[in-house]
């Protein structure tokens, strides 16, 4: 879901998740080391009581002189009484243990310090030896424990409300950062065949979209100089040929009248001018992919009814399939308005109708559709035959690319559906293929409706 989302929001999410990692880590870096750091000091605290303790018995006026005698409460100052406490002699007899022990004793057979489980709480127990004596003192570790649980519980607590912070802050930043690849993404947008001189806009800021945007402005650079001489060309190239081939079909038809010819030689110049009229046709669309591509293609468009011009392409269709078992079926609306240009829309017709008589094999069915809803006009061509492969269905609109089920005998340049796509999309308009339900090759053409 997240790689789906928009930069500003990736942002936002990444920020507040690695804060989120971050306060965790934390938490579990910190309790331990400030408990770690309270018990040291609770440690002291419990080894300096009981070493006072010990001076003040060696130094209180009426304190046994014995080491070995029991003490009594008044040798226990005040601040101790809280304490669980036991006083040993040098023979480790008991010579005080304090009241709040119960009669409960506490073992520790090494000096130093450690937590233990006295009437199921935890206390931490100090065993310090000075002089003749051996002091256990201890205390209850619940302010400590209070303390830690009160910081897990702020760091617990405080997890959500900084991740929404954190996150609206990033979505900040996004904004901030993404805000000059918006205005990229936009200002690209406008840069197609029609408008080659579009650049886009340079951030203020002298950073990495800065030079990345420099660096697409040269490259557009190249490209808008590369295309122009390309388009140029193939304008120029297809214009000059038009002047000889128009000659060279104009000698073959002098050629063909001249008296005494003899059936083969009038059979070579006959085929000679077959070759020149395909050669006229390739040039003439050459010319027009030129103009297309140059954005120099002129559409005079007006409301028309399409169903005439689908009428002279059905027209066309009948004479192509003269002596062929084809059927031919219509389904036409009585009015199919579109904006366009008649004379474009009658070639892309004459394409598509072409199409369908050239692929359609014998016994076979081409059928015509045409209908509006208003808003767009739909003209259909369908006919029988092989369905084109997945791998070819758009791969048969671009220049000079066959179906790879064509058959060699088949003549053609691989341009028809490409200059019908050009003409409809100048129209606003597509051409697009779909199968029928019932298994036809079928060429839909989309305009818009008057």
């Amino acid at each position: 879901m997240i790689s789906r989302g928009s930069l500003k929001v990736k942002v936002g999410i990444y920020a507040a998740f690695i804060t989120i990692l971050a306060l965790i880590t934390g938490a579990a870096v910190v309790i331990p080391v400030v408990r770690y750091h309270q018990i040291r000091q609770l440690d002291e605290v419990l080894e300096n009581d009981a070493r006072e303790l010990v001076r003040d018995l060696q130094n209180f006026r009426g304190a046994p002189i014995d080491p070995r005698r029991p003490l009594g409460a008044k040798f226990i100052p005040l601040s101790l009484r809280g304490r669980y406490l036991i006083v040993e002699g040098p023979e480790a007899q008991i010579l005080y243990q304090s009241p709040n022990l119960r009669g409960k004793t506490i073992t520790d057979e090494i000096e130093g310090a450690e937590t233990q489980k006295l009437f199921d709480r935890n206390c931490r127990i100090v065993t310090v030896r000075e002089g003749p004596y051996l002091i256990r003192i201890g205390t209850r570790l619940g302010a400590i424990e209070r303390f830690q649980k009160d910081l897990l519980l702020g760091f617990t607590i405080s997890v959500p409300f900084v991740a929404v912070v954190v996150f609206l802050g990033g979505l900040w930043l996004g904004r901030r950062a993404v805000a000059p690849v918006a205005a990229i993404t936009a200002a690209a947008e406008n840069i197609s065949a029609h408008h080659p001189s579009e650049r886009l806009p340079i951030p203020m800021a002298k950073d990495e979209i800065s030079r990345l945007t420099q660096v697409l402005n040269h490259t557009f650079d190249r490209l808008q100089v590369s295309y122009q001489t390309a388009t140029r060309f193939s304008a120029d190239a297809s214009h000059q040929l038009k002047t000889p081939i128009t000659i060279l079909r104009n000698g073959l038809d002098t050629l063909a009248a001249s008296p005494g010819l003899d059936p083969e030689q009038l059979q070579a110049i006959q085929g000679l001018r077959q070759q020149t009229r395909r050669l006229t046709a390739l040039i003439e669309d050459l010319l027009l992919l030129a103009q297309a591509d140059a954005g120099r293609l002129q559409l005079e468009e007006e409301t028309i009814d399409l169903n005439p011009l689908i009428g002279g392409a059905r027209d066309d269709l009948e004479v192509l399939l003269t002596d062929r078992p084809i059927s031919l079926e219509t389904s036409i609306d009585p009015t199919i308005p579109a904006r366009a240009d008649p004379r474009r829309i009658r070639l892309i017709l004459q394409n598509l109708v072409e199409n369908a008589a050239k692929y359609t094999p014998d016994p076979g069915l081409i059928r015509l559709m045409g209908s509006s809803d208003g808003r767009t006009s739909t003209l259909t061509v369908a006919n029988s035959g092989p369905l084109i492969p997945l791998e070819d269905r758009e791969t048969i609109f671009e220049r000079f690319r066959r179906g790879k089920s064509v058959g060699e005998n088949i003549r053609g340049h691989g341009l028809g559906l490409n200059i019908a796509r050009e003409l409809a999309r100048a129209h606003g308009g597509d051409i697009s293929y779909h199968p029928t339900d019932d298994g036809l090759n079928a060429f839909k053409l989309t305009l818009p409706s008057a």
